[in-house]
């Protein structure tokens, strides 16, 4: 039995993922529902606890997985800056890396399989040594989901190292930097299309240790990731459910606009790490 933390869970679209949860993985999960509503006990599907205002409600939910009463945290409808300023609390000892990032869970159709995407929605423009942190987390979360030794893109508009496409060169920094590596192989800069398309590779003629089979797409900004996401959602029919990593347990983020399909790929995702 896994226990789920939910920081604002009161709302509709949230209670709608918590029902489709127990749907799906009855007699597995457990969810403590913390926010400042009344009357939405449910003891067959929640264990509700309100509290008096946001500031409560995000602590009280950080700190039953800082006590280890729980194995994920959810974030419900609150502001993500809140539960992760929470998160870092010093007194909750739950920081695990020295840099946070987020990484997705990416299922493309015509890909016909599930890569991870990051970091797109946590650090703005990652120097050499965070890049290489975010590197350092996405491969920790793919060998926790089965992935042993998986290959490793980085991102950037083309193969080549291009003095005035700075893309490039960071990417060719980082990528040094796992030369010897017995944990994942890591290449770039290299372009979308040879990073997923065989198709590309062959017509091409690229060869690499990257070429057409990445397992982890890095992306060299915020931006860059921004963009691919969205663009993977709304274009090309992609689920995507992403979790915030460097922490203790998986932080669970989703956006009131997500669908249920979306938020529950979420979840999935999440336990596969714990």
């Amino acid at each position: 039995m896994k226990t789920i933390s939910v920081a604002g869970g009161s709302q509709p679209e949230i209670l709608e993922l918590v029902k489709e949860a127990h749907k799906r993985y009855p007699n597995e999960l457990e969810f403590v529902v913390f926010d400042t509503n009344e009357n939405i006990d449910n003891e067959n599907l929640w264990r509700y606890e309100q509290c008096q205002d946001e500031k409560e409600m995000v602590f009280r939910a950080v700190s039953l997985v800082a006590k280890g009463e729980a194995q994920l945290l959810l974030k419900g409808i609150v502001q993500t800056h809140a539960i992760l300023k929470e998160v870092l609390q010093k007194e909750h000892n739950l920081r695990d890396q020295k840099v946070l990032s987020h990484v997705a869970m990416v299922d493309i159709p015509k890909l016909n399989r599930t890569i991870l995407l990051t970091d797109c929605g946590m650090n703005i423009a990652p120097d050499t040594e965070t890049l290489s942190s975010i590197v350092d987390n996405a491969v920790g979360v793919a060998h926790k989901i089965g992935l042993t030794h998986p290959k490793v893109a980085l991102l950037s508009a083309a193969e080549n190292v291009n003095p005035k496409m700075p893309s490039s060169v960071l990417t060719k920094e980082v990528s040094d930097r796992y030369q010897n590596s017995e944990d994942c192989t890591v290449y770039g800069p290299i372009s979308l299309d040879l990073a997923l398309s065989q198709e590309a590779v062959a017509h091409k003629k690229f060869e690499g240790p990257v070429a057409g089979d990445a397992d982890i797409l890095v992306v060299p900004s915020i931006d860059t990731g921004n963009c691919l996401y969205k663009s993977l959602t709304l274009f090309g029919d992609a689920l995507v459910g992403g979790t915030i990593v460097g922490t203790k347990v998986p932080v669970i983020l989703t956006s009131r606009s997500d669908k249920i399909e979306s938020k529950l790929h979420s979840l999935s995702f999440a336990l596969k790490q714990v």
